[in-house]
């Protein structure tokens, strides 16, 4: 972990992707006190969902239209 003030951390920020990949982390400094770490962002892959398309193929279809159906619901009210 590298310790930076303000000023060298303003200097810094043009190449701060190389220095977090050099260093692994950032301890930014004002008056000799700590006041921000500064770390890499990690990538995680997000899951693969499965396809919407292959979710609605295995729904099972209603036997009647959708039109009598709701009809019908709402006669029943």
């Amino acid at each position: 972990m590298r310790t930076l003030n303000v000023r060298e951390f303003r200097n810094t920020i043009p190449m701060l992707k190389e220095t977090l990949a050099a260093e692994g982390e950032l301890l930014l400094v004002s008056n000799g006190e700590p006041i921000a770490r500064v770390l890499p962002v990690v990538h995680r892959r997000r899951p693969k969902l499965p396809s919407l398309k292959a979710f609605r193929d295995a729904q099972p279809l209603p036997g009647a239209p959708i039109e009598q159906l709701i009809r019908e619901e709402r006669d029943k009210r």
